[in-house]
Parts: structure tokens; sequence; C-alpha cells
């Protein structure tokens, strides 16, 4: 996997996140992907018993950190993802085709907001690190480039924002080792850096390498569908921008790793980037692209969203004191 890595990456350094979503992925159909006792749940869906974790010690990927009805709420979300692609399958055969890329919006929020309830962050004014856009595929190429770009430079900026430290607010600690949720013991991180609890703040300087202004997308072929879709139909812009040297910019802690899923017809694209790295530098990188209308990847497609998800997730609840509880209004008493 390091070779595949490798020619992949090539001379990209990504964000741990981001490689090990890369890991997951290229292993997915050789890893435990689910809980044990999750298998009874889908008696009668074609899920491949390897993707439960049968051996002791090997944590899922796909899991719920909630028991009881909490368990069958999730169970029942990573179902309905299931039950997607022949609703999408459905709906274009019908000729309802253009109700698809809402259709399918539709469901990731539903997933996403699952993850949230069950994360333990639905409750706050979060600032998500997931994104599912619609792209509108009739448009020229660097528009679709365009509208990609901004939506996940947005989403990073305002992680950036948030956590930023201003010269008022002082120093912060930026302690980020809270209990390690959905590791695997199954890929290997062993190149992992222990943390540094000494350190009070974050300095992210930009990086001078060659690909630092450009927008690197790696392109992947697939199998052809009725649709057709590959990433060159959306090619991405690249800017040539000179930058103006900036001094470091500090943060409380380091901005996550932000997830997209854009979704093109009746595909949907997984794309990633580092808000750790200022926009001059920030790479958004292409992971894989799921085809909604190919009836045998029903099962893949759900488990991608899933994991992408449930990595998202788990990044989240760390994250979880860098947001305000949402505020509570009060009813006032007529009578008072």
């Amino acid at each position: 996997m390091e070779e595949e890595k490798r020619r992949y990456l090539g001379s990209q350094r990504w964000n741990r996140l981001e490689e090990r979503l890369f890991e997951i992925l290229f292993l997915r159909q050789e890893i435990p992907l689910l809980p044990l006792h999750w298998e009874v749940d889908f008696r009668g869906v074609p899920v491949s018993g390897d993707l439960f974790c049968w051996r002791e010690g090997v944590k899922p990927i796909v899991y719920a950190h909630t028991s009881g009805l909490g368990g069958f709420r999730a169970t029942s979300a990573l179902t309905r993802l299931i039950d997607l692609t022949a609703n999408v399958r459905t709906n274009c055969q019908s000729g309802l085709r253009r109700k698809v890329p809402q259709m399918i919006k539709k469901a990731l929020t539903n997933y996403l907001s699952w993850a949230a309830e069950d994360g333990g962050y639905s409750h706050l004014k979060y600032i998500p690190n997931t994104t599912v856009e619609v792209v509108d595929r009739n448009g020229e190429g660097s528009t679709l480039a365009a509208f990609i770009e901004t939506r996940m430079r947005e989403l990073a900026q305002a992680h950036r924002e948030l956590l930023a430290i201003k010269p008022e607010q002082g120093t912060y600690s930026t302690d980020m080792d809270p209990e390690s949720h959905g590791e695997t013991s199954v890929i290997n991180s062993g190149d992992d850096e222990p943390n540094n609890h000494a350190k009070s703040r974050v300095y992210v300087k930009r990086e001078k390498e060659e690909e630092a202004n450009e927008i690197a997308i790696k392109r992947e072929l697939f199998d052809g569908s009725d649709d057709d879709i590959t990433m060159a139909d959306i090619p991405m812009a690249s800017t040539t921008t000179l930058h103006s040297p900036a001094p470091p910019t500090s943060y409380i802690r380091p901005p996550p790793v932000v997830f997209g899923f854009f979704i093109v017809a009746t595909s949907v694209i997984l794309l990633t980037a580092d808000a750790s790295k200022e926009d001059a530098d920030m790479i958004i990188n292409f992971h894989v692209d799921m085809d909604f209308q190919n009836r045998s990847l029903g099962v893949w497609n759900a488990l991608t969203v899933a994991i992408a998800t449930c990595l998202a997730r788990d990044d989240m609840m760390k994250r979880m004191g860098d947001f305000e509880e949402e505020g509570v209004v009060e009813e006032s008493d007529p009578d008072a």
C-alpha cells in the first residue's frame, strides 16, 4: 500500500486524517468495517460477512458511539444509504433523472445529521467539517471547478477564522489527545507523531513547494455508466497568482481536515482539504467517485459515504470544546 500511496500522492504531503481515509478506502474490501453485532440487522442485505469485526481487539470503522436505540438508528441510517442506489436507478428509469441530485443530497445530509446526533454535537452551534453540494453539470468546466474550489475554501476558511488566535485572546491550550474513536489495528499507523502537550499554540507556515499555488485533484477513471461521468468532466482550474510573504498564523489548535461530497448527476465525488494550511498552500484532494446508478455498487457506495462521515464525526467530537451551546429561547408567560 505504501507504494500505491507514493504513486498516488507523488510529492504531496497529506494530513494524517486524509492519509487514513485513503488507506481505509484502498483496503475497504479487505478489512472489517462494521461491528459484529450489526450483522443481525443486515440479514437479507448483500453485505459480506468479512466486513464485520470477528477478531478480538479490532475496532470497526463505521459504528455508533451510542448503544441501545442509538445502535438501531445507526444501522437504519446505513440501510437507507444502501437503498439510495436502487432509488436513484428507479428515478432514472422513470424519467425523473432531474430529481436525482437533490434526492442524493437529502440522503447524504440525513446521514450527516445522524452522525452529528450520534457524536453528541448536534445541539452545538458548530461549523461542520463536511459539505454536501449539487454541481450543475451543464455549466462550463471552469465554472464547475470554481464552484467546487470556492465551497471547499470557504469551509476551510471558516474553521481557520474560528480557531485563529487574536491578539487579545492570549494563549490557549492545544491539547488534542482525547480518547481515540474508531481506530483499527488492521491499518498500521506507526508513523504517527506523538502528541506534544507542552506546546501552547500552533503556528502554520506557508509551504514553498512547486505545487503551492496549484489546486491538484487526482484524476481517476471509472467503469462507464449511463451518464459516463469521470473526473475529466469537471477539470480543475489552477492559479498562478503570486502571494506576498505573510507572517505565520497562530491557532488555538490546528484547523481540521474538511470533507466535500459533490453531486454531479448520479455520481458523488469525495474531496478533502487540509484547513490547517493557508489558502495559497491548501490543495484540494480527490479520493473517489461513487456511481449511484450502478446497481452492483449499492453497498460499497453506502460504505464509502459512511467511512468518510464517521471519520469526520470522530474528528468533530475532538473539537466540541470549540463550539458554543445553541441558545435556548424561553417562551414568555402571557399571564405574567
